[in-house]
């Protein structure tokens, strides 16, 4: 039966290439490559590492240009220099449109179902959104992994199979430290601890306080440098680092994997090519990608042995549904998931009037991991972690909470400014198998590649879990003394705001229920990898990137032996 699938799958994409190809005029490139990867973000670049260590013969395909880290416009564009300055709709959305490295929607566009929008973020450069993350890289826990509810399915792995790798990673790049572990999140192999902030000081004596909660607040393990590392220099707090490390500070895929994949003279970079659809061979198997070419605006082919998408959860699974392959599970495009966001803001009086010093570079530095076992009883599942923060941001909205006028009001914002204090919960949504994208074939991009919409919603389990973050939140900010401003009505944040898409091609050892096996691995088509977020089984509440690349990682090393074993 599988031979049969495959045999009319290669000929419905073999009519189907042939249909493009009087389309379009497809410039056929003769070289073939050993591997050709689909991105160049944390997974792309990671695998292209992986690889080109060892002599294969790589081709990476991004769809934004190849730009210069001078051109990060950390220094150049602030909160002021916006039009709107942060106040109609999203601030970093808006930071991004206005940096010119994100992709334009009126040229690739994408919809959601429903009133509630989906934020999508695509970052169109080599690097991908790793130019752009605050660095925020802890492990997923064995809790992840293997959940102690009979909620969904597990994955098909532990954290004893990945720990190794998670361990390689942080020396590679160079992760800082959590210093401690903390129930069952576990203790990282880092470089220095991070030092907190004023308010995080005082946040933390609190929450480490509370009666009955059995908080514990840990150092945050970021990929940014506490000292020279590895040829790249220790961070000097220049600025916020999710709008760019022109240093490299921080981690980011460009310069610590493909500048130096590209020095081996194994990787081949097309950048501006934007990949269409992966096209099979009569014997089910993939010969070539089709991408259009931003620059000369020309449909192109690029012909390997091995394929690998590794261009983001959402864009690695749109190119899949545009190709129809990989699919018999009937799951490619579902389980998508991402993390609950929303915070409790306010100011401490003890920190107002202080002097103004800079706290507006890397961020929060401290967190803490989920421990709502310890009170949630029966009310949901799963949990959340939270980030008590504060501290001397670029700029200050306080005036919008603070009523007056002239001088007086003037003087108020400064005894303010200085004294803001949030707690910031990041929690996991439930994969269900409803939240989805799909293609959408009247919103093609400018190439004619359709496009995709999403379907996503919050359940009772996520509200109910908003609703004990609130009642936490409120009780660690009341005991701390902070003065909550009125007209703060906290609610969950928009639909992607995260940014930590996962899942819509799942891992899982049943072909039936899954996309791809505990390698990344396609179960229909052998010679294709999965090595982004796509494959989470569980978004989890901790940030991603550390887990994606320690996968990829993982997978790019599996596939390094079935190349020998000439599997694929």
């Amino acid at each position: 039966m599988r031979a049969i699938m495959f045999r009319r799958a290669g000929i419905q994409c073999c009519e189907s290439a042939r249909r493009l190809s009087r389309l379009f005029q497809i410039l056929k490139s003769p070289h073939v490559y050993d591997v050709a990867i689909i991105g160049s973000g944390a997974a792309g670049g990671m695998t292209a590492h992986v690889l080109t260590e060892n002599r294969v013969d790589v081709v990476m395909l991004e769809a934004g240009p190849l730009r210069n880290p001078s051109e990060f416009p950390i220094h150049r564009i602030r909160r002021w220099n916006l039009p709107y300055r942060g106040l109609r709709g999203d601030y970093m959305q808006e930071w991004l449109d206005a940096t010119h490295f994100l992709a334009d929607q009126s040229k690739e566009p994408y919809g959601w179902d429903g009133k509630e929008p989906f934020e999508w973020v695509r970052v169109r450069a080599v690097g991908g959104k790793s130019l752009f993350w605050a660095g925020v890289t802890p492990r997923f826990s064995p809790d992840e992994f293997q959940p102690r509810d009979d909620y969904d399915r597990p994955w098909p792995i532990t954290y004893d199979d990945v720990a190794p790798y998670y361990d390689r990673v942080e020396e590679l790049i160079g992760v800082t430290s959590t210093g401690e572990g903390a129930g069952a999140f576990p203790l990282n192999k880092g470089l220095a601890q991070q030092r907190p902030n004023c308010a995080e000081v005082e946040l933390k004596k609190v929450a480490e306080s509370l009666p009955g909660r059995g908080l514990k607040a840990l150092s945050i393990p970021k990929a940014i440098l506490p000292q020279d590392y590895r040829g790249r220099p220790r961070c000097h707090h220049c600025g916020p680092c999710w709008q760019g490390c022109d240093s490299g500070s921080k981690f980011d895929s460009l310069r610590v994997f493909v500048q130096k994949a590209r020095q081996t003279g194994h990787l081949t970079l097309f950048a501006g090519a934007r990949a269409r659809s992966l096209q099979l061979s009569d014997d089910g198997r993939i010969e070539s990608v089709h991408y259009w070419d931003v620059q000369d605006r020309t449909y192109r082919e690029i012909r390997a042995r091995t394929f690998v998408l590794a261009a983001g959860c959402i864009e690695s699974t749109q190119i899949l549904l545009n190709s129809k392959i990989a699919n018999s599970s009937g799951l490619v495009g579902r389980y998508l998931s991402e993390h609950l966001y929303g915070s409790v803001d306010g100011f401490l009086p003890q920190l107002m009037n202080r002097p103004v010093v800079n706290e507006d570079s890397n961020g929060s530095n401290i967190f803490i991991p989920d421990l709502t076992r310890n009170w949630r009883a029966g009310k949901f599942i799963r949990g959340y972690q939270i980030y008590p923060t504060g501290g001397i941001p670029e700029t200050t909205l306080v005036g919008q909470n603070i009523p007056g006028f002239g001088a007086a009001w003037k003087e108020k914002i400064r005894e303010y400014y200085p004294a803001g204090a949030s707690v910031l919960m990041q929690g996991e949504v439930l994969p269900h198998r409803d939240n989805r994208i799909e293609i959408d074939e009247a919103l093609k991009d400018d190439a004619g590649i359709p496009g995709v919409r999403f379907y996503f919603r919050l359940r009772d389990n996520e509200h109910a879990m908003f609703g004990d973050f609130l009642e936490v939140a409120t009780e660690l900010m009341t005991k701390a003394g902070a003065e909550m401003l009125a007209g703060n009505k906290p609610k969950p944040f928009q639909h992607g705001a995260s940014i930590h898409y996962v899942g819509t091609a799942r891992m899982g050892n049943d072909p039936k229920l899954s996309v791809s096996d505990r390698w990344n691995r396609s179960h229909d088509v052998r010679n294709l990898y999965l090595n982004d977020a796509a494959v989470f089984v569980t978004a989890g509440n901790q940030n991603p990137t550390l887990t994606i690349l320690a996968l990829a990682m993982r997978s790019s090393e599996h596939m390094l032996d079935a190349i020998k074993q000439g599997e694929v």
